[in-house]
């Protein structure tokens, strides 16, 4: 733990100082100097996109098989997408902040989708999410598992 004097720019007011974490899911909190208690904290919720890494880079594994013979393929920049009407997930050129691109890593290690919740207001402080109320990235069906094929992602309730 580090520590750092500071002088109060006006020190006939009283020594409280709001502290916000800005962006979705924010918070806020205001502090007393002369009583500064643990118990208050700060969240914010750090979504996260789910790309496909050749796509950016550029760059492939000499043991990776290529994805693509298209040399536009290795810079679409693709992450996982879910189209509203069908709720299937699918691959498409990342758009900075669309929501129905981000997701979130929840403690039990599942992959909710942000687009599928209802959106939270950035300048209120609020609850953490419940997972339930969630939709999560899971697989079709059970075919990957059994007979190793290959089966489409989609969303459902944990």
């Amino acid at each position: 733990m580090t520590s750092l004097d500071y002088a109060w720019d006006e020190p006939i007011l009283p020594p409280f100082i709001m502290l916000t974490v800005k962006g979705a899911g924010s918070s806020e909190i205001i502090c007393s100097m002369n009583d500064f208690q643990d118990s208050k904290q700060l969240y914010y919720e750090n979504f996260i996109y789910i790309a496909a890494a050749y796509t950016f880079s550029g760059l492939q594994e000499t043991t990776a098989r290529p994805v693509a013979s298209n040399k536009d393929a290795a810079y679409a920049e693709l992450v996982l997408d879910v189209s509203p009407k069908t709720q299937r997930v699918v691959l498409k050129k990342k758009e900075p902040g669309k929501r129905s691109q981000l997701w979130r890593m929840t403690g039990t290690g599942m992959l909710c989708h942000e687009g599928s919740s209802v959106p939270q207001n950035p300048h209120k402080p609020s609850s953490p999410r419940s997972v339930d109320s969630s939709m999560i990235l899971d697989i079709a069906g059970l075919a990957a598992v059994t007979d190793n094929r290959y089966e489409p992602l989609m969303l459902r309730k944990p």
